[in-house]
Order: structure tokens, then sequence, then C-alpha cells
């Protein structure tokens, strides 16, 4: 396996580069120093420190001064306020609350280095609810060096003031905390470019702002500290310790000391607000052990809501449509990457979501989605090869927040191991964290509860298990986890789903397009054999995507035009069809015709009816060439189930003729075609992922073209005979955009 990937190697490199220069820095010696620094200070006409020790001391003791974790993060950005453009530059500290960005520019601003570097410095925190005269005050009393009497000056002649005391000066600003582009905008004017090396620093944990401020540099994005700094910071707080070898924790402490820090995921915040429980308690194994043991519940106690209201600030400063979609995430456990596909259904499902016309809903919910990623309010935890989020987190202590707000809301109601009865009252929405076939004996009725997802898999449940719980307004219904003998009849009563997710051992009833308001269905089979997907699904219009796990035939038997008059309807609305078989028989034109807006295809192709796979394969080709008509799909992933003794190439893709023309993402298995009609696959306009499984192509040569794959960015190369890859001429190079390669070569 050889595996490529043009970023990671960057990355590396870049790392290795920045480890021997710090190794090589340190062992310089003062004089070499001093004199690299007065060049400097010659060139861009800087003050220089009154001696070598001065110097000596400021730049390389500054690891000692820096709070835990941010020393490689303060020398980024201290070699940026200091060094190169000489014109007015302006960077942008991104991250969500309690991460660090304030005590890091901090840190920078009372820097020594900094202190004597820059003429003027001024701090202002601007916060959500600023104003510009409030501003400008703030300013003019840190820059202005000539008393004055402000309070009765206009806002323009405070302006003027500032303009003119910056004007010549090699100045730093600081803006902490700004929450709307407008409040940059209102000053930006007033900060002269003399092209002298002046600065402003900005701290903000929106990524719209920090892009709008500065849209040439990406913002310096806040990390979360590793296992090991935030237990060197939580000994910090506790015990005042600088030097973690100098702490008095014995063996069993530290464990359960790094057990905490762990469990606060490297948010700075969180340890603090832990740190201040601990530092209250006697340091002891059994006290420490108990914390360690409900931490999360430290997360939402009276001393910790001076912590909470830090991040509160973030949720209240949502607009109303992102209120729920945040709050929902506290619907799902600790250590949990939620699948953005599901996220987005469930949002859609639960009525997060406003139409937007003429985007769909799915469109909208991923803009939602980017805005409380940008806001720092959710992670993202994987990127696919092509950028989009695959799935995203949030951290505990947001969780936390989520829940009680939430709860008190009336939004959801999550129900964890400790609650020993079914939650009573009035609840919308319940989310179970633990094993709800605990439930299975008691009569529970309650017919305002919209939402019943489960998280934990624990046991098998009866089929009649919701037979007596009277959810009849039930939109959301999501116990995947869970495992039922049969289909459980009663869910075909809840006419008003929107969203069902089911594991189950039995046929998928024919009355299941009773669910007329049905947009999502999940169904996984547990047991090997086939089942069949009956053809009254396409009696259910409102159907957006099904998704199916297990051995799953499309109807079973041919499709004919008895049942096309009778049974065959558009789906205007289905977007997303996936793992299903089908056979060639019924993979044709008239099928196709009825998924206009299909954008998402996984699907095992078999030989059905009279077609012989062991004979000439021209069915495959005719098959295929329908494809060409779903201009709307976007990613298709087909395996051949073809007979595969002693494989012989015996396809032509240039016969298919049938990849739609806006495919982004295609993965071909046991196709069985010669590498020289992989030139058809370097013609797709918007190919940006391409995944040759194996015996997807075969032959010991490929020979790419020039002029192909201009967007492919991810390229899987599977192959038991490919010998020679090599490209048609030297005049010009495939494969502009790749970013990432994989080769993987086996033996027969």
């Amino acid at each position: 396996m050889f595996e490529y990937s043009s970023s990671s190697s960057l990355k590396k490199n870049a790392t290795k580069f920045v480890g021997v220069h710090r190794l090589v820095f340190r062992k310089i010696d003062e004089s070499a120093i001093t004199s690299v620094y007065n060049d400097i200070c010659s060139i861009k006409g800087r003050s220089t420190p009154s001696s070598s020790r001065d110097v000596t001391k400021t730049l390389i003791s500054q690891k000692d001064h820096v709070v835990v974790g941010l020393y490689d993060d303060f020398l980024r950005i201290a070699d940026r306020l200091t060094g190169y453009p000489d014109k007015l530059d302006v960077v942008v500290i991104f991250g969500m609350g309690g991460i660090g960005k304030t005590t890091l520019a901090k840190r920078i601003y009372h820097d020594k280095l900094i202190e004597e570097h820059f003429y003027v410095r001024a701090w202002i925190t601007v916060s959500e609810r600023y104003k510009v005269r409030n501003m400008l005050l703030h300013l003019l009393v840190c820059t202005s060096k000539v008393a004055f009497v402000m309070d009765e000056m206009e806002n323009e002649e405070l302006a003027e003031r500032l303009y003119k005391s910056l004007k010549g000066q090699r100045y730093l600003i600081v803006m902490d905390d700004v929450w709307y582009t407008e409040a940059w905008d209102d000053v930006r004017r007033y900060f002269p470019n003399d092209n002298n090396g002046s600065r402003v620093m900005v701290t903000s944990r929106i990524m719209k702002v920090a892009r709008f401020i500065n849209p040439l540099n990406p913002p310096h994005q806040m990390r979360f500290l590793t296992v090991e700094e935030s237990w060197k910071l939580l000994q910090k707080k506790i015990f005042g310790l600088d030097d973690p070898s100098c702490c008095c924790c014995d063996d069993e402490m530290e464990r359960i000391g790094m057990e905490i820090s762990k469990k606060c995921k490297g948010l700075p915040l969180a340890i603090v607000m832990v740190a201040g429980i601990l530092s209250k308690e006697s340091a002891t194994a059994s006290k420490w052990s108990d914390i360690a043991e409900n931490i999360h519940s430290s997360f939402v106690t009276e001393e910790s809501r001076p912590f909470l209201d830090i991040l509160a600030l973030s949720y209240n400063h949502l607009p109303r449509h992102l209120k729920a979609c945040f709050l929902y995430m506290g619907a799902f456990p600790e250590d949990v990457e939620v699948p953005v596909w599901r996220l987005v259904r469930l949002w859609i499902a639960e009525g997060f979501i406003k139409l937007e016309s003429p985007k769909t809903l799915e469109f909208v919910a991923q803009e939602y989605l980017q805005e409380l990623i940008d806001r720092s309010l959710i992670i993202v935890s994987k990127r696919s090869y092509d950028n989009r989020v695959k799935t995203c987190s949030i951290h505990d202590i947001l969780r936390n927040f989520c829940q009680e707000e939430a709860k008190q809301e009336k939004l959801l109601h999550v129900v964890r191991r400790l609650e020993p009865h079914f939650p009573q009252g009035v609840h919308r929405r319940l989310h179970f964290h633990s094993d709800i076939f605990a439930y299975s004996s008691y009569t529970y009725s309650n017919p305002y509860v919209r939402s019943f997802l489960s998280s934990k898999a624990c046991s098998v449940l009866e089929d009649s298990y919701f037979g007596c719980m009277g959810f009849k307004l039930l939109r959301v219904l999501d116990v995947v986890n869970y495992s039922f003998y049969g289909f459980p009849i009663h869910v075909i009563k809840l006419v008003h789903l929107r969203y069902l997710a089911l594991s189950i051992n039995s046929e998928l009833p024919r009355s299941i397009s009773k669910l007329k308001s049905l947009q999502t269905l999940i169904i996984y089979w547990g047991t090997k054999e086939m089942r069949i997907l009956p053809l009254e699904i396409w009696k259910m219009p409102i159907l957006r995507h099904i998704h199916v796990k297990g051995d799953v035939l499309l109807f079973g038997s041919p499709i004919d035009d008895h049942h096309s008059k009778r049974n065959f309807r558009v789906l205007e609305n289905l977007q997303t069809l996936c793992t299903i078989t089908i056979s060639t028989i019924n993979f044709s034109h008239r099928l196709i015709a009825t998924l206009p807006n299909l954008k998402t295809l996984a699907s095992n192709l078999v030989t059905g009816g009279n077609h012989d796979a062991s004979c000439d394969v021209d069915w495959l080709g005719s098959c295929l060439n329908n494809l060409h008509q779903m201009y709307s799909l976007e990613t298709l992933k087909l395996l051949f189930n073809l007979p595969m003794k002693n494989p012989l190439p015996r396809n032509s893709i240039q016969r298919w003729n049938a990849f739609p023309p806006n495919l982004k993402n295609l993965t071909l298995s046991c196709s069985l075609l010669l590498w020289q009609d992989a030139r058809v696959l370097g013609n797709l306009p918007n190919l940006e992922v391409l995944k040759l499984k194996y015996f997807s192509f075969q032959g010991p040569e490929w020979e790419t073209d020039e002029e192909g794959f201009h967007r492919l960015k991810y390229l899987l190369v599977e192959s038991r005979d490919l010998v020679v890859w090599k490209q048609a001429s030297t005049d010009s190079y495939p494969f502009p955009a790749l970013q990432h390669l994989v080769l993987s070569f086996a033996t027969s």
C-alpha cells in the first residue's frame, strides 16, 4: 500500500523544519542573536534593547512565561506582529469560547519584546454589545499623550483625534472579543497605514467575522490542549506549579488527574472550572476519583455558572433558526461522532429547517451546520476527501449546556442511566442514553411525544414494544441500535412519521406505503438472507432518503408494464438510495425515469432475467447506458456481481456512455474494464473523488492522457496486475488538482 497526501507531507516537513529551527536557535550564542537583531532593527528602524542579555532573555525564555500549551501559538503570532510586511496588517485569533484566545492575546500584548517593538499600544474589549463611542474613547485613553476633555466631543472628532494620535507611530491595537463585522468597519478607517510595521490583533469566536476582517490571510485557529498539557494546566491551577516535576501527587493521584484532564477534552475553560472544584477538596485519591466519575455534573453546578455564562454568550448570540439545531446536539452521547447525513435528516424531520427556494432542505441544513461550525459551537471530527464534513461533535461542556437549556425550553429530554422510571411530564422529544428495554414493562402513554431516539444498544425488542405508548403524533423514531424479530406493525399506525430507523429480521411489509409523510427510511437487516424492498415504496411521494443495510433486493420480480402503470410513480423528492441490490433486468430506463433528482446511488448490480453473465455482456452496457439520464447524480458507487473465475476484461466503457455529467464521486468494483477506457472517466468535468477497487480495471499498463481528470482531488487504485503507469505526453501533466493518492497492489 502506497499513500501520498500533499497536505500531510507539507505538514510533516514543516514540523521537522520548525523542530530543527528551534533546536538551532537555542544553540545560538548571545552575540549572534544581538548581531542579527541589530541588523533587523537597522533595516526596519526599530529601537534596540539596551543589552544583549535582555535580548537573549526576551527571545529564549518566553516559554516560561506563556500559558500552558500556547508556546507555539505565541511564536507564530509574535512573528506575524514583528515581522514583514511593513504595511499595516491584521492578525485574527479564532476559536470557541474558553479556548484561550484572550489569554494568548494578553500574553503577547504584555510581552517585553512586543512592548519595546511598538511605540504605541492599545487594548479594547469590544463584546457583543459594543458601542462605537466607547471603543473610540478607550482607544484614545491608551494612545493619546495629550490630556483633553473628550466627553463633550462628537464621534467624528474623537475619530479624528485617534487617527492623529496613531499617525507616524508604529502601533499595536488589540480588539478583543469581536462579534460583528460592523464593529471592525466602524473603526478600521482610523488606523493609518504608514508602512512602518503597525499591527492590529483581533480575537473572535465567529469565522465569518475573522474572514471579513482579513480576507487575504486565514485566521490563527486555536487548538485544544493535549492530555499532557491539560494535566500540566490542572496542576498549575490547583497547586500553583509551573514545573510538573515538582508535583506532590503520588502515582495514583497522577493517574486520576490524567483521567480528569482527558475528560476535559482539552478546553482550558473546562480545566480551570474543574480545578476550582478540586482546589476546594482535600487532595486525596478517593476525592479526586469521585470527581472524575461525575465530572460532567460539575459542569452544571452553581460554582460553574460564571464559566458557563462565557459559553452561553455564543448561544444567546445565535439567530433564532439556529438555536434549536444547536440544542439538538445535546441529544447525542459523549464521545460520539455524529454522521452529518444523519444529523441533517433529523433536523429536517424535526421541522428545524425552513425551505428557502430554490435551495433544497438538505442544502439549507448544510448551511446551518456550517454556520454553527463557523461560530465555534460544533466541532468538525472528520472531513471527506472533497473537504465535506462527514462527522461532527460538540465539547462535553457544551453538551451539558445543551441538555440543560433544551430541558428548560422543553425542546428535548435526555434519559440517562440514573433515571429509574420512565420520564413523566410533557416531553416532546425523548432521547435515551440508557437501555430502553428496561422500560418495556411500563405502560406509558404520552400523546405529546414527537421524537423517540435511542443511542444505546443492549437487547432485542418485542414487536409490540410501541403498541401501548400512544405516540400518535410521533415524527421521528430512531431505534436502529435495537433489533426486532419482525417488523413492529404498530409503527404503520404512526402516520405522522417523517424519519424511521429500525433494525429488523423479517421482510419489510408492503403496508409501509401508508406512511405518506415519511422522508427518511433507514432499515438494517441483521440476517444474511436476501430481503426484498417492495415496489410499494414507489407510492411514497414525500420520501427523500432510503438507506438499507444487508442483502436487499430492489423489487422481487421484473417490472412489467402492468406494474409500471399501477405502482410506478415519479419520486421527485428522492435524493438518496443506498446500498441496494438491483437486478439488471430492472435497472432500466423505466426505473431511472422515476428518480429525476437522485443525488446518491450505491448499488450492487446482479444479473437477472435471461441474462447470462458467462456469455457476452452487452446487457451490462445497455443497463448502464441509462445512467446518463440522471443529471442530478453526484455520488455513484457500483459493485458488479459477476463471476470471478479467471476474470478477463470483457467490457468497454466506450460502449457504456453511461456516467452522468455532474458526477463528483465515483466508485467502481468488479467492472472488468480495460485501462485504455479509463480516459472516459478523465473527461468527466466535475469528478473529484475516484475509487477504482479490485477488478474494476484490468491489464498491465495504464497510459494517462495529458488532458484528463482536471478536478480530481482523491484517487484510489487497487489492482492485481497493473505494472506500468505512464503519461502519454511530457508536455503537460494530468491530475493537476490531485491531493491524495492511494495505491494498493495484491498478488492473486
